[in-house]
């Protein structure tokens, strides 16, 4: 690839990034609202815990059998296809596999969905905490068939993807979360029935979702067909490439799983509303960041990898690591240090939600913060190896995490409490990191350069930055009304965020160079 090429290529691949960014955003904010209306709405916290695990098997559910292999296993493939002007065949081997997986899902959501209660019973016992763990059952009914929705979305996202249509995808998740939003504030209450009622609304909102992707889709979406070719070869690739990553892909949801199983077996109720506070604030920066610059950048990776421009996919690489640890890395620090903080200003807007619940959620949105960066090189070279297509390293790195999160949490909790929770998952996802990054970089041509630099200016300017809210320090002031709050707090991260982008350019950051040339470039445009 020459280098004018390659400029254009980046540019585009920027312009893509923060299109999907701002999709994010505004799934995420959605995302947010939704939680703070579970929070007034269910005002009791049996119905809370309820509502939250609810979601906790059909979720993983989806991820075992259809959420990862979409953007792993289906998008790469479809765009080398492409790339090789052998569309036809891609389409027919993704269409067979589609195929295959619908109606394995559908079958397998019917069954869940009518022996619903004995299987949260199963897997969340029936001791003190049985009555929530009926209700869930009771309430994840619609779930399961939401999933068969969810799935066809998923994979009309993955599909354009593939042909690069990200601006088709980006606003998706935030109109099947405005229509969530609407199912909770118009059903949700303290009661069986209205539990119910929600999660019907919910699935009803995964329905929608679907259609909208279609419509925007259509002109590609059309191509695909319910195709039964179980001996086609095509198919039995994506299938071995596929299953691994199914399985390394929904490590993160079996993870929350085991979170929320030890989180019954502490004192009190609220805990599983707590977790799902703390791990909604930490997934803001990373499914924003990270997410987007690893989704954008797959395709594009696979493209130069499948042309064995072995420089360009080992500078593309590098390129989008540095820019997701350099958004990431503050928020981390940022949550770190004003977690109960942040806990207080998202989630705490009326008296059902009290300081107790907010430094709950806090002391486990600490254990968190070091996820937030270390996933975020986690979730990228999960997506480098699938490019590549090594599925072997990521399912094996999974595998490590499932065996150390539960671990953990085993021996720390009767020690440290809750937040042996959270500090179990950013532990393990630690030792994903390495293997992930040791493997990878064995492989000399494709490794990513110049990481000693940019983690040493990293450390200097948060150092600075925490030096700088040390001394900011408005703690002793007596807050009072939730507007002066947001207020107070808002002003530390603005002040303290102002402090970090200065600092990298100071220090000739080319991270905070480009997001410079990027806002002066709109302000010109919007002038």
């Amino acid at each position: 690839m020459s280098t004018n090429r390659r400029v254009v290529s980046a540019k585009s691949i920027t312009f893509a990034t923060v299109l999907v960014m701002i999709g994010l955003v505004f799934s995420k904010a959605s995302g947010f609202l939704r939680d703070i209306f579970v929070g007034i709405k269910f005002s009791e916290p049996i119905y809370r815990d309820s509502f939250t695990l609810a979601f906790t098997i059909p979720d993983l559910v989806y991820n075992l059998l259809i959420g990862g292999s979409i953007q792993a296993a289906i998008t790469p493939s479809l765009s080398a296809s492409i790339a090789s002007g052998e569309e036809e065949r891609g389409i027919k081997a993704v269409s067979t596999f589609i195929s295959f997986m619908a109606v394995l899902l559908i079958i397998t959501c019917a069954l869940a969905s009518i022996f619903s209660v004995p299987i949260y019973r199963f897997f969340f016992g029936t001791g003190e905490n049985e009555q929530t763990v009926y209700l869930s059952g009771m309430a994840c009914k619609w779930l399961f068939v939401q999933i068969v929705f969810m799935m066809l979305a998923a994979l009309s996202i993955g599909i354009l993807n593939a042909y690069k249509r990200f601006g088709s995808t980006a606003f998706g998740p935030t109109i099947y979360n405005f229509f969530v939003l609407a199912s909770i504030i118009v059903f949700a209450g303290n009661s069986e029935s209205n539990l119910v009622k929600t999660t019907f609304g919910i699935m009803c909102a995964a329905l929608i979702y679907f259609l909208f992707q279609y419509v925007v889709g259509r002109d590609k979406l059309r191509k695909f067909r319910f195709i039964w070719a179980p001996r086609d070869k095509d198919f039995h690739a994506l299938v071995r490439r596929a299953l691994p990553i199914l399985f390394s892909a929904s490590v993160v949801q079996i993870n929350v799983f085991i979170l929320n199983a030890f989180s019954l077996s502490l004192p009190g109720v609220g805990n599983v509303f707590a977790l799902r506070n703390a791990s909604t604030t930490w997934q803001l920066p990373y499914g924003i960041f990270a997410v987007a610059i690893g989704n954008v950048m797959l395709p594009s990776l696979a493209e130069l990898y499948g042309k064995k421009d072995y420089a360009g996919a080992s500078e593309l690489l590098g390129n989008r690591l540095r820019k997701a640890l350099f958004l990431t890395v503050p928020s981390a620090g940022l949550m770190l240090v004003l977690n109960t903080e942040v806990i207080k200003a998202m989630f705490q807007w009326n008296e059902s939600y009290t300081d107790d619940d907010a430094r709950r959620a806090g002391i486990l949105l600490a254990g968190y913060s070091i996820a937030i960066i270390t996933h975020t090189i986690v979730f990228i070279m999960n997506q480098a190896f699938y490019a590549i297509g090594n599925t072997k390293i990521p399912l094996i790195a999974g595998c490590v995490g499932l065996v150390t999160n539960p671990l953990i949490c085993y021996l720390f909790i009767p020690f440290f409490g809750a937040i042996a929770l959270t500090l179990a998952y950013s532990f393990t996802s630690i030792l994903q990191m390495l293997i992930l990054c040791y493997v990878y970089a064995r492989n000399k041509e494709l490794r990513p350069h110049g990481f000693f630099t940019f983690f040493m200016k990293e450390l200097i300017i948060m150092f600075l930055m925490f030096v700088f809210l040390w001394l900011l320090n408005f703690r002793y002031i007596e807050v009072t009304g939730k507007m002066y709050e947001l207020l107070a707090l808002g002003t530390k991260i603005a002040a303290c965020l102002t402090i970090y982008f200065v600092g990298a350019l100071f220090l000739r950051m080319p991270e905070a160079d480009e997001w410079l040339r990027i806002i002066r470039s709109k302000f010109a445009k919007s002038k």
